[in-house]
């Protein structure tokens, strides 16, 4: 606009000149001052808001199931991924798609977008976020994506087409070649088990279950599984500030079941699993990150009527390696210990669960879970703020609970 206008005047000048007559210097024509369109117009293109629009071009044309207007956006790789994940897609039942750009930076025509992906799958009022990296090229046509990536786990649509099926109070996606009824079924019993087991919990509405084909679909959809993992509890959360460390957002909360794994187990074995990690999933949102690896195991084991009480009281008399509570008690030392050592560790949770419910019944189990969100209990997550919200909560000592796990009592 401004090229043009700059033009426009030379042209009236040169006519002026051309055209003027009489005695004395030729008038310069008057020209009109610049609206505050034409000065907006005439400024250098804002980068940011151009790539903010080519980003939101993207979510519109995903959340519509248009192909072609995805690639449009992008450059001829990124193109054939987009038209692959559209397709992927319209399985799913998307709706709500939405986009929040932290970070953008551009670099002698290239942009690097850090930004949250936020969708939901219709009939759950949970959304889904996810994070993305972003790099777009300024091109002839405008600023295009060149690649569109995961930051750290891909979204569905970028694995496998799944589908949808739906049992009561779960939404379980399949890829092809994945039959969902048994699966579908075993999970409605599993919420119907869990909400049995915790009367006074609320739990989602909703659970989101994902069953993947087999151990390198899941992996492909969470990073990495532990061998022999049949299914997981895939919970993203963000902590609030210390000492309670209280979940502030819930970024994602589903699980996933290895299928090929899961069909083999025994039947028990199969309702035990998905009631385990149904438990989980549901419980996570509410866990601090103090909360003791012990616990979130123990309410798991209990109420999927896993109980392994026996067990600990026979490794606490020496038949096998055992575990004290204290040296389970910081998030994520469990999954540190080999497999031996989980096995003593699960031994040790399950134990601790089941004296806690018979001495203070399910609603203690809950009310200590619940304390660890409390930010008027001190202290960083470890030993000695599981003895101090023990001790507020319940009156009894890590030790003391120790030792009813190795007697009994």
């Amino acid at each position: 606009m401004r090229r043009a206008l700059l033009t426009a005047v030379a042209i009236a000048a040169v006519t002026a000149g051309c055209g003027g007559g009489g005695d004395g210097e030729p008038v310069p024509p008057t020209v009109p001052a610049p609206t505050p369109e034409e000065r907006a117009a005439a400024r250098p293109p804002d980068e940011a808001g151009a790539i903010e629009a080519l980003l939101e071009e993207r979510v519109r044309a995903l959340e519509a199931g248009d192909a072609d207007a995805l690639a449009r956006t992008a450059t001829s790789k990124q193109r054939a991924r987009d038209r692959q994940a559209v397709r992927w897609a319209r399985g799913l039942a998307l709706a709500r798609i939405g986009m929040v750009t932290e970070a953008l930076e551009t670099t002698q025509g290239r942009a690097r977008v850090a930004m949250t992906l936020s969708y939901r799958l219709r009939g759950m009022r949970q959304p889904f976020r996810t994070g993305r990296r972003i790099t777009a090229l300024r091109t002839p046509d405008g600023w295009r994506v060149v690649r569109d990536v995961p930051r750290r786990e891909p979204l569905p649509w970028e694995v496998a087409a799944f589908r949808v099926a739906r049992a009561p109070h779960v939404v379980l996606l399949t890829p092809p070649g994945v039959e969902p009824s048994r699966l579908a079924s075993g999970l409605a019993s599993a919420y119907r088990e869990i909400r049995r087991a915790l009367p006074r919990r609320e739990l989602p509405a909703t659970v989101l279950a994902i069953g993947a084909r087999d151990a390198r679909q899941t992996e492909a959809l969470t990073d990495r599984i532990a061998d022999g993992v049949v299914a997981l509890a895939n919970v993203v959360v963000t902590y609030g500030p210390r000492p309670a460390l209280a979940v502030d957002r819930v970024l994602a909360q589903r699980m996933i079941v290895v299928a090929s794994r899961w069909g083999a187990l025994p039947e028990a074995e199969r309702a035990s699993t998905l009631e385990h990690e149904m438990t989980h999933t549901a419980l996570d949102p509410d866990s601090s990150g103090r909360t003791p690896p012990w616990l979130s195991e123990g309410i798991a084991l209990y109420v999927s009527d896993d109980d392994r009480s026996t067990e600990a009281r026979a490794r606490a008399a020496g038949t096998a390696p055992a575990t004290r509570l204290g040296a389970i008690s910081k998030p994520g030392s469990i999954f540190r210990l080999d497999a031996r050592g989980q096995g003593a560790a699960y031994a040790a949770s399950s134990g601790a669960a089941e004296a806690i419910v018979a001495r203070y019944g399910v609603r203690g189990l809950l009310s200590l879970l619940d304390a660890f969100n409390d930010s008027t209990i001190k202290g960083r997550p470890g030993r000695a703020t599981t003895d101090r919200v023990l001790r507020r909560t319940l009156g009894t000592s890590l030790a003391e609970l120790d030792a009813a796990v190795a007697g009994g009592g």
